[in-house]
């Protein structure tokens, strides 16, 4: 089976990747950037910011807190209340989905993803599952995320959308996902609950696969391709009124944010950075984060965001948010509004 760095990476053009594994030392988290006022709107991004970096979820919000320790940490995506928070925790062969108070206290396993087997045995791999990319549904207690749990055979585990409803139930894979038949990733929740988009991994050869983003209506089962083409597509964010989905494009060996407007028009080039993973909009609207690569470390950036009478985004010039040692860029960023 596979490990979690695998799945990981898959996220992430080979760039990233292997400007993971050369960083050694990314910098200090700097408290000083309190109030980044963008110099063309005079506008100032505010609110909560998860992220992960040396292995622990971590919080901006003008400052830099720990907030896990002693755990392998990713993915973490804020509940909408801001009270909770969902994170990954990776083991040796699986992983497990958890919930925890704003703080970091654990306060449910949402997955039992652990085989009773003896470590490391064929019946361990085969029956170990991970639980991945976790995000919090707007209508609060649900919860998407990608899970291989229960493929087709031993030997096919597919990664798919999986829900979960409350605690008192199991998770359960989505029939519809199921039927897609392809690897998926990176879910997205619309404002309204009632979407999903997502990353799904296209076969283009025995050997290459290809990223595109679809979506999923969660009520009526219906699947469609919101973004394709002949390079990668991944990191889909749903904006919080509704009419786009931020992505990252990767055009040549350069990667940045891109949008696709859900009105039929075509998707269209936000930043020209060529170094960008994991956007993430500000609750509001206004601004867009994202990490980007620089000087061989990854740091929070964000832009300022203006719309046209016809919809369309176009983006100030980037600055900078905040910087931390070891930033986990492919488990992104979680933003909620609040003090």
């Amino acid at each position: 089976m596979p490990s979690p760095a695998v799945y990981r990476s898959l996220r992430v053009p080979l760039l990233f990747l292997v400007a993971i594994i050369l960083i050694t030392a990314c910098g200090s988290p700097d408290p000083s950037i309190d109030g980044v006022e963008d110099p063309q709107t005079g506008a100032e991004p505010g609110g909560k910011i998860l992220f992960v970096a040396d292995g622990n979820v971590m919080r901006w919000d003008g400052r830099i807190q720990r907030l896990t320790e002693g755990v392998h940490a990713a993915s973490p995506t804020w509940a909408p209340a801001g009270d909770r928070f969902a994170y990954v925790q990776m083991h040796d062969g699986w992983s497990e989905l958890v919930v925890a108070d704003r703080d970091g206290n654990t306060l449910v396993q949402v997955t039992n993803n652990e085989p009773a087997d003896v470590p490391f045995s064929q019946e361990f791999a085969f029956n170990a599952a991970w639980a991945l990319d976790p995000v919090w549904s707007p209508a609060g207690e649900q919860l998407a995320f990608i899970s291989d749990l229960g493929g087709y055979d031993e030997f096919s585990d597919p990664m798919t959308i999986w829900y979960s409803e409350t605690w008192e139930v199991p998770p359960y894979p989505l029939n519809a996902a199921l039927a897609i038949a392809e690897s998926q990733e990176a879910p997205t929740f619309s404002p309204d609950g009632n979407m999903v988009a997502f990353v799904v991994r296209i076969k283009v050869s025995d050997s290459i696969r290809n990223t595109e983003i679809w979506t999923l209506d969660l009520n009526t089962a219906e699947s469609t391709v919101l973004v394709s083409g002949p390079e990668a597509a991944y990191d889909p964010v749903w904006s919080p009124d509704g009419a786009d989905v931020a992505f990252i494009q990767r055009s040549g060996s350069a990667n940045d944010v891109w949008i696709a407007p859900l009105d039929g028009r075509a998707p269209y080039k936000l930043t020209n950075i060529g170094a960008c993973v994991s956007p993430v909009w500000s609750p509001d609207g206004n601004f867009l984060a994202f990490f980007r690569l620089n000087e061989g470390e990854f740091e929070a950036w964000y832009v300022a965001l203006t719309r046209s009478p016809d919809g369309t985004i176009s983006a100030s010039e980037p600055k900078k948010l905040f910087e931390a040692d070891n930033i986990d860029a492919p488990s992104g960023m979680s933003w909620i509004a609040g003090p």
